[in-house]
């Protein structure tokens, strides 16, 4: 449940970028967009191809549901993106995710308290405190687009095969993030020929805002050869 904005300070930790930023579909300013009830990955992909096919060489940095778009339209556009960035992404195909991930079965046990309960029960367990000044109307249509994206049965489907992708991606997680978040950015950098890991220590899953400045280095990074 994020938007565009509190990527900010990971911004300004990037002066000598050109920083392009966007809500996907029903979060943030884009909630306020005609678009279909219930947008799928696919949809997302196609967006996010639009947004930079008139950029220069993009480096596209995606964080969570985010960057599991980054890889998906990297995979099929390869000759747009120059390299990805791709932040503890969902990846519930591959066999180490589990069956029953945690902030899933969240969802699942509070979807039927109804969408204002369920988004609280988030904010709660990523941020540890539900987030301040939100109105009952805010809350419902979060927690509406969450559990409509969360159980979008295309999301465990494989949209891009990692063993062919010839984009360089830069998989990271935190430290403090759970398990299988930081498994599966390890194991995703093995999978694709030019990936690597980078951990962000003492980082959690909402890194960009607790560690913009980290953040923003795996930029820098995610295009300097490892070995430089």
């Amino acid at each position: 449940m994020d938007h565009s904005g509190s990527f900010r300070r990971v911004a300004d930790h990037l002066p000598n970028w050109n920083v392009v930023g966007y809500d996907r579909r029903g979060w943030g300013a884009s909630r306020t967009l005609t678009a279909p009830q219930q947008p799928a990955l696919s949809d997302h992909v196609d967006d996010l191809t639009t947004a930079i096919s008139t950029l220069p060489n993009p480096v596209v940095a995606g964080h969570s549901y985010g960057a599991l778009v980054a890889l998906t339209a990297a995979s099929q556009h390869p000759d747009l993106v120059k390299a990805v960035v791709a932040f503890e992404p969902p990846l519930p195909w591959l066999p180490w995710w589990p069956t029953t991930a945690p902030w899933e079965q969240l969802i699942d046990d509070t979807s039927q308290q109804g969408p204002a309960a369920t988004a609280k029960a988030l904010q709660q367990a990523v941020l540890g405190r539900p987030a301040a000044g939100q109105s009952d109307e805010e809350l419902t249509a979060l927690g509406t687009t969450l559990i409509r994206e969360m159980t979008d049965p295309t999301i465990s489907l494989p949209p891009f095969d990692p063993l062919t992708m010839t984009t360089p991606v830069l998989a990271a997680s935190g430290t403090r993030s759970l398990p299988h978040h930081q498994k599966s950015a390890l194991h995703l950098c093995d999978l694709i020929p030019a990936g690597r890991h980078e951990h962000i220590e003492g980082a959690g899953h909402i890194a960009h805002l607790t560690h913009p400045r980290h953040f923003a280095a795996l930029v820098e990074q995610a295009i300097t050869p490892p070995n430089s």
